[in-house]
């Protein structure tokens, strides 16, 4: 056989070769057949898979992760989005939700923020037991940014504080934080108020909030104040009429 003749035959088995492997690829095995999502308290099973994109001839070995990760995403409760393909047929989705954890008043309506100071929602009410920020400067916000304050470092010292709460399980019994003093931000449980100064010590402070609310068994309703702008071993608090 000549080399023109061994060419040709080569030619042929590999495309032979490549069409096999395409039909495989493109058969019906590797179609999606369960989608496994994970991680999702708030969001609905539904949303995401509405947003996924998919078909009953979706293949797993070609479904576009990019496109269906910014369509997940556009879900401004949704901070990311990972999957993994289980062969021959299932995908796991897995979410990674960001938690409102405060309200900005703003022209009537209230701004929801996660924990980083994002804005992820408006509402015209309350819907959930969160926070309200009084005494933030914005002019203006724009959806699923940062909320863009005059003094970031004040509104640095917010987020902490915030982030602080959500982990030491308190963000929920929180009704206002008050930074119109950012030297002296006000943690308010109704009219139970404690001054916590700055973010100096921050931990430890709101660590002291927690033992003070576990040790007053009405602190809903006790008009008070507890002054924690210095940190100390114990903190007393002062009854207000």
């Amino acid at each position: 056989m000549n080399f023109r003749g061994r060419k040709f035959k080569i030619a042929v088995v590999v495309g032979g070769v490549m069409l096999a492997a395409i039909l495989v690829l493109v058969s019906p095995i590797f179609y999606i057949q369960e989608v496994v999502i994970q991680g999702n308290n708030r969001i609905g099973k539904a949303d995401i898979e509405q947003r996924l994109g998919l078909n009953s001839t979706s293949n797993i070995l070609l479904f576009n992760t990019g496109a269906a990760r910014r369509r997940i995403m556009g879900n401004l409760y949704i901070g990311g989005v990972s999957f993994r393909r289980d062969l021959p047929g299932r995908l796991y989705v897995t979410v990674f939700e960001r938690r409102p954890s405060a309200y900005v008043e703003h022209m009537g309506n209230f701004l929801v923020l996660d924990d980083f100071g994002r804005v992820i929602e408006i509402r015209p009410n309350f819907q959930e037991t969160l926070p309200l920020l009084e005494g933030l400067k914005f002019t203006s916000f724009q959806l699923g940014e940062m909320l863009d304050v005059s003094n970031a470092t004040d509104f640095d010292s917010v987020v902490l504080y915030t982030q602080l709460l959500v982990t030491h399980g308190l963000i929920h019994y929180i009704s206002h934080i008050n930074v119109s003093d950012p030297s002296n931000i006000r943690i308010l449980v109704n009219y139970l108020e404690f001054h916590v100064g700055g973010p100096a010590d921050a931990d430890e402070k709101v660590r002291a909030i927690v033992e003070v609310l576990y040790r007053l068994p009405d602190a809903g309703r006790t008009r008070g104040l507890v002054d924690m702008r210095e940190t100390r071993a114990q903190f007393s608090l002062e009854l207000l009429q």
